[in-house]
């Protein structure tokens, strides 16, 4: 009640308003100043998140974009690159009407969250991505549609392999198990959670060659609450700074171990000049550098690695390895980089 005037000082604001020691302007001024301070309350959508958590959850998504992309890259043997768009909270029904239908959306969990997320492909990338697994040149000019049995099983493959990058990502944080439940093509069957309800919906920008579009991430309020004490960049940082776990280890050891390498051994050098290059003919001998009795070279990519003498297994040339060569311990060091 303390905000209403009384009779008497409505007649003194009057007054000194026609006197003219007080200006409309000002009144105008103070009632702007206040309004200015004043932040409109949607109670239709509350903030379920504060700016620190949208802030952690862009970088945890940046980085399951690049580790994804790059994965990408080989798969579809063109430039990919994935990087966050937006970060928004928004309704889960507002999502479904901004979104195409048909369209090619996967439902996943996160392990030991409980509830289901999405991941949508707008069919502007979707197709193109499925034209180009399939062998095509990724130039796809089909309308959107439902998927065949081929194109859904194609993109299970895919969305398989990008839970494997989200795992990864999210593990700066917590040890999630993402894994694909199905794929759908009318978002209308897709109801995760009541209509009215609150999502974070991370959009990804993705380029692939030529063409682009949107792939969206969606998780529900109830999903993450349980870890939403989590979401801020002390706990990134400080997760990030630790020893690598036995599981992360083993992890990176298989993937090292797929890793193919060249593997040649080198029977020895020569010098010429251009001259005597170019004046070789068939039956010229040339001599290496290398004597009859010594080990060859034996190197990995271009470094020498170990020492072998060579034989013959069979019809096939060979090598035996004779002793490993550890770094500084080649007298080829000069001629290993």
């Amino acid at each position: 009640m303390a905000d209403i005037l009384s009779q008497e000082e409505i007649d003194a604001l009057l007054g000194a308003l026609s006197s003219g020691e007080l200006q409309a302007d000002q009144l105008k001024g103070e009632s702007t100043d206040v309004a200015s301070k004043i932040k409109a309350y949607d109670f239709f959508r509350p903030s379920k998140f504060s700016k620190e958590q949208i802030r952690t959850i862009y970088m945890l998504h940046e980085t399951f974009g690049r580790l994804w992309s790059s994965t990408l890259s080989g798969v579809l043997r063109n430039y990919v690159s994935l990087s966050v768009s937006s970060v928004d909270q928004v309704t889960y029904q507002e999502f479904i009407q901004s979104i195409p239908n048909p369209t090619i959306t996967a439902m996943f969990t996160l392990s030991p969250l409980e509830g289901k997320a999405l991941m949508e492909f707008s069919p502007t990338i979707g197709f193109p991505i499925i034209d180009r697994l399939l062998g095509g040149t990724g130039r796809s000019n089909l309308q959107a549609r439902e998927l065949t049995e081929i194109e859904e099983h194609v993109i299970n493959n895919l969305v398989d392999e990008g839970m494997v990058f989200l795992k990864e990502a999210w593990a700066t944080m917590i040890d999630l198990r993402p894994e694909l439940k199905g794929i759908e093509s009318n978002p209308l069957f897709v109801q995760i959670v009541p209509p009215s309800d609150m999502i974070l919906l991370i959009t990804l920008e993705a380029r692939i060659g030529d063409f682009s579009g949107i792939i969206n991430i969606i998780y529900p309020y109830v999903l993450l609450e349980p870890i939403l004490s989590l979401l801020s960049a002390q706990t990134l940082y400080a997760v990030g700074t630790r020893a690598p776990s036995e599981e992360s280890r083993e992890r990176t050891k298989r993937v090292l171990n797929k890793v193919e390498l060249p593997v040649r051994v080198e029977l020895g050098t020569a010098d010429c000049t251009m001259r005597e290059l170019l004046s070789l003919e068939v039956n010229d001998i040339i001599v290496l550098d290398t004597k009859v009795n010594e080990d060859l070279k034996v190197r990995v990519g271009e470094v020498v690695k170990f020492l072998c003498t060579p034989g013959q297994v069979g019809k096939q040339r060979a090598a035996q390895i004779t002793e490993p060569v550890l770094d500084g311990d080649s007298p080829w060091s000069d001629d290993t980089h």
